[in-house]
């Protein structure tokens, strides 16, 4: 028989770590996640400034109380002593015919005239003393109803007044209803 002669194998010591290998290639983005609880609401700020309210600067005036006018060819100015309503800014004569409007601005004007019969005569505004021509009625015919409206840009200071022109003759005006009515109203 032949014997064999057996070997202990013996770790030896271990080496020193080699160097580092280079760095890989970078994966692929991950998913986006969800997105996160909304934060809190932020206070209310402060409340600006009202705007300025032009149609504050409004009137209305009538007549209604059957008021006999001696119309003549230059005209007569129809007083609108009745259901006034005026603003600090419009003001009005001690005969109730002459308007003036103390603030500037683009106004739309408008009027009616209703006579007991019809006459041969015309209505207008007349506008710091001299007639509107786009505000007046001069029919061919007799007319018993007159009624306007205008939009004119007004100076402070602007007078305005509603006058009966024609025939010389007698115009009674509707008792106990708007026999006349003068509306003034700014826009802007």
């Amino acid at each position: 028989m032949r014997g064999f002669l057996c070997c202990a194998y013996i770790d030896g010591a271990t080496g020193a770590t080699g160097a580092a290998g280079a760095t890989g290639a970078t994966g692929p983005t991950g998913a986006t996640g969800p997105t996160g609880a909304a934060g809190a609401t932020g206070a209310t700020g402060a409340t600006g400034p009202t705007g300025v309210n032009v149609t504050a600067t409004s009137s209305f005036a009538a007549n209604t109380s059957g008021t006999v006018l001696a119309v003549v060819l230059g005209g007569v100015l129809i007083p609108l002593p009745d259901s006034q309503v005026l603003p600090a800014d419009i003001t009005v004569n001690a005969a109730n015919t002459v308007f003036t409007v103390n603030t500037a601005g683009r106004y739309r004007l408008s009027y009616e005239v209703n006579t007991t019969a019809a006459l041969a005569s015309g209505t207008a505004l007349v506008i710091n003393g001299s007639a509107n021509t786009a505000s007046t009625i001069a029919p061919l015919v007799s007319l018993s109803h007159f009624s306007n409206e205008i939009l004119l840009d007004l100076a402070a200071g602007t007078t305005v007044s509603l006058r009966m022109f024609g025939i010389v003759s007698a115009a009674t005006l509707l008792p106990g209803s708007a026999g006349a009515s003068l509306m003034i109203t700014r826009l802007s």
